[in-house]
């Protein structure tokens, strides 16, 4: 399979001129999906700064390109009723032509809960409440009419009436819990998406797969995707540039942790995901966004990550 490369676009001090510039420069290029955060502060540097909410920047994506897939990374279940995630996520698939994705999530920012009186809860109820939530967002978007009675949520004879465009919307889960998160993924989602080095990515993908071999999935269903910020520069100097400008502009944010190096460089670091079972990567870009990066990665990093792993673009 080809390897999949995506763009995650921060809300965060920035404009919509700039998300969608970024967004449709992805679409040009040949990027497989662009995602944003669905948070209300800022995660980065002071927290009381503007910040685009998710749903509404993603349809807005969606009128204004014409090819890549669009999510958000990740919705967090605490902030919207399952049925209304459903809804919303359908709703956008209409927009983009059968392009959206489910990007869900258990939430974890108490910042925003606290300010917004939006119950968290402690790991364990917020484990269960998510996986409530999975199971009836695909229950729903698969076109089931749904009676359930959890101890989250309640649905009676309910129906999504907006089906989607897609025969199957995917959802992507990001987390990685081990033993439930992880669970749930292996139930209900189409994508997973983690964070963590080459060995804690292959650790946590053997889980999914037994996971997946108790719910009697197969694990190949399931697409693996990894993340990190990429700077593409020819030497040091130039990518530490790149992130300090991008600090200037997010107030108290420490310079991003980034592996900075050449085209070359990036796709053998790129490469050691593959080799752990990573099949996709979605790459983190603040304001003011990296444009050369994007297209480097784009036009000389997956082909030389291509052929590294010995795969046809």
């Amino acid at each position: 399979m080809p390897v999949k490369f995506g763009f995650q676009l921060w809300p965060q001090n920035t404009t919509w001129p700039a998300m969608r510039e970024a967004a449709q420069l992805a679409d040009r290029i040949g990027i497989d999906s662009v995602w944003t955060w669905d948070h209300f502060y800022a995660l980065s540097g002071e927290q009381e700064r503007p910040n685009f909410e998710a749903w509404s920047i993603l349809a807005a994506f969606a009128a204004v390109t014409g090819r890549v897939r669009l999510g958000p990374m990740v919705s967090g279940v605490t902030y919207r009723h399952p049925a209304v995630i459903a809804n919303m996520v359908a709703t956008i698939d209409h927009i983009s032509g059968g392009r959206a994705i489910c990007g869900i999530g258990a939430a974890w920012n108490q910042t925003e809960h606290r300010a917004y009186g939006i119950d968290l809860g402690t790991p364990g109820q917020r484990s269960r409440r998510f996986a409530e939530a999975a199971k009836v967002i695909r229950a729903l978007l698969d076109g089931d009419r749904v009676t359930y009675q959890g101890k989250y949520y309640t649905l009676k004879n309910a129906v999504l009436n907006t089906r989607p465009a897609q025969k199957r919307l995917p959802i992507m889960i990001g987390g990685g819990g081990e033993q439930k998160t992880l669970r749930t993924t292996a139930r209900y989602a189409d994508m997973w998406h983690g964070f963590g080095p080459p060995e804690t990515m292959a650790r946590k993908l053997e889980i999914l797969r037994q996971h997946c071999a108790d719910a009697g999935r197969d694990p190949s269903q399931i697409e693996t995707y990894g993340g990190s910020w990429l700077v593409v520069r020819d030497t040091r100097v130039e990518g530490e540039a790149v992130l300090a400008e991008i600090a200037k502009h997010h107030p108290g944010m420490n310079r991003p942790n980034a592996f900075i190096g050449s085209a070359e460089d990036v796709a053998r670091h790129l490469k050691r995901y593959w080799d752990a079972g990573i099949r996709g990567y979605i790459v983190g870009f603040a304001y003011p966004y990296d444009l050369e990066s994007m297209r480097r990665l784009a036009e000389d990093v997956r082909p030389r990550l291509e052929e590294l792993v010995g795969v046809a673009a």
